[in-house]
């Protein structure tokens, strides 16, 4: 069984402007004592987050190294050249979506003026898997009729009993959560039971209101209620194999999400910040460097013009990985909220050296 994601509650902190996340972020590693400091990104690879790498490099005065792929997956290594080009590091990175929102995906208009799912990779990737639990949710239905409420479930789900792996995926119900005994009577699609009794107390509430007619579960089918299989192709390393596999244990998760756009996209930072995390305190060699790592969901209101939400924190002094800090959302909201904001003394072509 996985380890639970943070809530979505806890990362719904309010978004930062860009100038004022780096501006206080410069403001922290300043009174920390960082020098020669070198700014470095993972994010993805999509034109919306060219302005935002630039503006960071524009406030700490030196051009960003790179770290991240399409998708916004990390390759930690990359920090071994990249220690060759500064001394102290601050670390910026995360995965991004559409500031405008539909039906719970995220959406931003392309310079040809087409408006179209942002970060698309992840919405690409979760699309089947949310299909699939979305015509669930819509077939199992529950009604109330003598002795209580009842369950009518498929047969779709009730033959397939295989949980083989396949090249798709499969949605399988966890069907002893859901039913309570033996199948009371065949229906015109699958069979009826009754409902589970602990289901019904844990949504008791939401079930109230049902009466004779069939309804849908819709949302009452949480997490607990289902899995998916899916043969994941453990030994590629393309991008669309890697975010697949960071996410796969997470996608019930995901999927019953009020906006799983961003849930998959709050999932997948978390994945790349505890790796980076991890790869900073085990095996990358250090020295005395002072690192500061902010993670968290980029908001792009336009392919131009983005924010920030800061959810993850990672701080070392000094190279000493068993005092490094970690900081959840609220905290690291905190944290930076208590820093001024140091604005360039340049002007932006001056910093990139235009006459």
């Amino acid at each position: 069984m996985p380890i639970s994601p943070p809530i979505e509650t806890l990362l719904e902190q309010p978004p930062m402007q860009l100038m004022d996340l780096f501006g206080r972020m410069r403001s922290l590693t300043d009174e920390a004592g960082f020098s020669g400091t070198l700014p470095i990104v993972w994010q993805c690879s999509d034109e919306s987050q060219k302005i935002k790498k630039s503006l960071f490099g524009y406030v700490y005065d030196c051009p960003v190294f790179n770290l991240g792929r399409v998708g916004a997956l990390i390759d930690p290594t990359r920090l071994i050249p990249a220690s060759h080009h500064g001394r102290d590091l601050v670390i910026l990175g995360g995965s991004h979506i559409g500031g405008t929102e539909k039906n719970g995906i995220g959406y931003v208009e392309r310079i040809h003026g087409q408006t179209v799912p942002c970060c698309g990779m992840m919405h690409r990737l979760m699309t089947p898997y949310l299909t699939l639990y979305q015509r669930a949710a819509t077939l199992i239905t529950i009604f109330r009729g003598p002795g209580g409420l009842k369950i009518e479930v498929p047969y779709k789900y009730l033959l397939r009993k295989s949980t083989d792996e396949h090249v798709h995926p499969h949605l399988h119900l966890n069907i002893e959560r859901l039913v309570d005994g033996e199948p009371l009577r065949d229906a015109s699609q699958g069979k009826v039971y009754r409902l589970n009794p602990e289901f019904t107390k844990h949504h008791q509430h939401s079930l109230a209101n049902i009466k004779k007619t069939p309804v849908s579960i819709r949302q009452l089918l949480d997490p607990a209620t289902f899995f998916f299989t899916k043969r994941l192709s453990t030994e590629s390393h393309d991008p669309d194999s890697l975010l697949e596999g960071t996410v796969f244990d997470f996608m019930p998760d995901i999927v019953t999400s009020a906006y799983p756009h961003r849930r998959i996209a709050d999932i997948n930072t978390w994945r790349q910040f505890h790796k980076l995390a991890a790869y900073l305190t085990d095996s990358f060699d250090s020295g005395e460097r002072n690192i500061l790592v902010i993670a968290g969901q980029t908001i792009d209101h336009t392919i131009k013009r983005n924010s920030f939400i800061p959810q993850f924190g990672f701080w070392m002094e000094q190279g000493r990985a068993l005092q490094a800090r970690y900081f959840n959302a609220p905290e690291l909201n905190e944290l930076l909220n208590k820093q001024k904001v140091v604005t360039p003394k340049k002007t932006f072509l001056e910093y990139a050296e235009i006459d």
